[in-house]
């Protein structure tokens, strides 16, 4: 709620039944180079599903999304998981419809994995709090410039990621070249509720990339073996990630050849605003 231009007074909605929470959806705003995506996250409390509550979120994130739309081509996105049950019936209703696939995926066995083999002249190192900021931007950006959906990263958004509570930087594993250049970047996601990590959910390998002209060399490879004894390392006997079905560097491919499986899917709808 405290991210840049998140705006929660506005652009977060609720559903309420005598003070209690039923379900809630925000809206992000995800400005590319030449349109604006308006994505619409949110969820309805399992004991309140099937009564048009997600309808009436919706409907008013709509309405809102349709008040923040500029003069230029704009879509209302949803992400939706296939277990929660009447979602993709929700976005097509609502006249979305499916543009992207992707998997999330777990890998159970932490304990055989192979020594990460990090190419000559590049070395691992953690994320240097007030020193890394500025550098690590471009680098972010680099990475992921071929991804779908990708929304370019700012100076402004990575300060407010490295002070936000629950940051430390030994999650955050960098391969700098010998010049100190960050050629690739893997970082860590351990879910915690009020300060304590939820045994129940794996911790995530949440953003893995490779600068262009660092590619094909290991180092994505290196990073995310690295990243899966991190989590080892910390007491858990299992890892988890999400993955674009249709991304461009043969992600899936890699994450399988380490010991990820595919666990389900979950599909991108969008429509274009008018």
């Amino acid at each position: 709620m405290a991210e840049p231009d998140a705006n929660p007074l506005e652009n977060v909605f609720v559903a309420e039944r005598d003070s209690s929470l039923t379900g809630y959806v925000t809206l992000c705003l995800r400005p590319e180079a030449a349109l604006d995506r308006i994505g619409a996250v949110g969820i309805v409390h399992p004991d309140w599903r099937r009564q048009g509550i997600g309808t009436a979120l919706m409907q008013r994130a709509t309405q809102r999304a349709q008040q923040l739309k500029r003069e230029r081509l704009t879509y209302l996105e949803m992400s939706v998981r296939e277990r929660v049950a009447g979602a993709p019936e929700l976005a097509q209703a609502l006249g979305l419809r499916p543009v992207r696939f992707f998997y999330y995926m777990e890998c159970h066995d932490l304990k055989h994995l192979p020594e990460p083999a990090f190419p000559p002249g590049i070395r691992l190192r953690h994320y240097a709090l007030g020193q890394d900021e500025e550098a690590f931007v471009p680098a972010y950006n680099d990475g992921f410039s071929d991804h779908w959906g990708y929304v370019p990263h700012t100076l402004e958004k990575e300060r407010h990621r490295v002070h936000a509570p629950g940051f430390r930087a030994e999650d955050n594993l960098l391969a700098v070249d010998a010049d100190g250049t960050i050629a690739g970047l893997c970082l860590l996601l351990f879910q915690k509720v009020e300060g304590h990590a939820l045994s129940s959910q794996p911790p995530m390998i949440d953003d893995l990339a490779v600068a262009h002209a660092y590619r094909q060399r290991g180092i994505g490879r290196a990073l995310l073996l690295t990243g899966m004894r991190r989590i080892r390392d910390e007491g858990f006997a299992a890892a988890s990630l999400a993955v674009d079905a249709d991304n461009p560097n043969k992600a899936l491919r890699l994450y399988e050849s380490v010991g990820f499986r595919i666990i389900s899917r979950s599909t991108a709808y969008r429509k274009e605003l008018d």
